[in-house]
């Protein structure tokens, strides 16, 4: 999927809205057995809420013009981008996801008996019996006002006078138009990396994931002191470049051989004498930060050279002319 399918995928929802509905489930942060409830919507509520959601969709996919899809697992550093979800392994909050597309009896919330300081995530379905997204979005502790006294202003659309001050003891629930990720026709996009690295137990995946990338690089046998880059691991930042090489190095795809990559190393004007070697010039010894920068870029085939003008870049966005990928799509 690259970025005009996702906005072909969601032009449905708005080309049918007279057609389509909402449904809201919330997720509750307990140990109960069952920690997934259908909330129960009024019809007002209800399509304020849906136009409030597709506004939202509008407004961070449908009209980013310069927006970005990329895989998740080959992401690089560009600001401006989505991330397609396309690692095996789907944490479990996640797959609530599946739940609600594939049943149509999903308990309602009881909020006498479940308090909505417990919410941890409200899941949004917007469609029909056709076609369905469903949008992840966590519930932050400043969106629940517990139960203790809160004094507020109805006005008569409650049934109160407005000049008249009421105390209110339950909770309060505020529903804002965020969103962390959506699902459509089986493809889970990702709108905030940040969120779900913190959140899902996410990092354990990554950190597994990484360890592939690590395998690979270990079997060029190449690097002189491989625990180095295995220490690497703890960080995210790294373990996502890990996860990278796996599944995208453009040197190890090439089989590039190792005297290659040692003379690249020895030659390229911006990496030379940034990289060491061991004695025999058989291998490359990674002490500083500097050099592990370099080296991860080296795999990621980020040193460039213009044909043109002879330039020395290094890119870390690159988008393949030669074979069109999906993986990153400008819209």
């Amino acid at each position: 999927m690259n970025i005009q399918d996702l906005r072909e995928e969601l032009q449905y929802f708005y080309d049918n809205q007279n057609s389509i509905g909402i449904s809201i489930y919330a997720l509750l942060n307990t140990t109960i057995n069952n920690n997934l409830f259908k909330i129960n919507i009024e019809d007002e509520a209800s399509g304020s809420l849906k136009n409030m959601f597709l506004n939202s969709i509008e407004n961070l996919i449908m009209k980013q013009d310069e927006l970005f899809l990329l895989n998740l697992s080959t992401c690089d550093e560009r600001t401006n981008a989505i991330y397609l979800y396309d690692i095996d392994e789907i944490p479990e909050d996640l797959l609530h996801i599946d739940t609600i597309l594939n049943s149509d009896d999903i308990e309602l919330m009881n909020i006498e008996e479940l308090r909505m300081s417990s919410i941890k995530a409200l899941l949004v379905e917007i469609g029909n019996n056709e076609k369905q997204t469903i949008l992840y979005k966590s519930v932050a502790p400043i969106n629940v006002f517990k139960s203790s006294p809160k004094y507020v202003f109805l006005g008569k659309e409650f049934g109160e006078h407005p000049t008249r001050l009421r105390k209110i003891d339950e909770d309060l629930l505020r529903i804002t138009s965020q969103f962390q990720l959506v699902k459509i026709s089986n493809n889970l996009i990702v709108m905030d990396l940040n969120a779900i690295e913190k959140n899902f137990g996410f990092d354990k995946i990554i950190k597994k994931e990484a360890t592939i990338g690590l395998n690979a690089i270990k079997a060029m046998s190449i690097v002189d002191n491989m625990e180095v880059l295995i220490g690497l691991i703890e960080d995210l930042r790294y373990a996502r470049k890990f996860i990278k090489i796996a599944k995208n190095s453009p040197v190890i795809k090439a089989n590039i051989p190792n005297q290659n990559i040692i003379n690249f190393c020895r030659t390229y004007t911006s990496i030379a004498g940034k990289i060491k070697f061991n004695t025999d010039g058989t291998k490359i010894i990674l002490d500083t930060k500097a050099s592990k920068d370099c080296f991860i870029s080296l795999l990621m085939d980020n040193f460039l050279t213009s044909e043109l003008t002879q330039f020395h870049y290094e890119s870390v966005a690159k988008d393949n002319l030669e074979n069109s990928s999906t993986d990153s799509i400008q819209g």
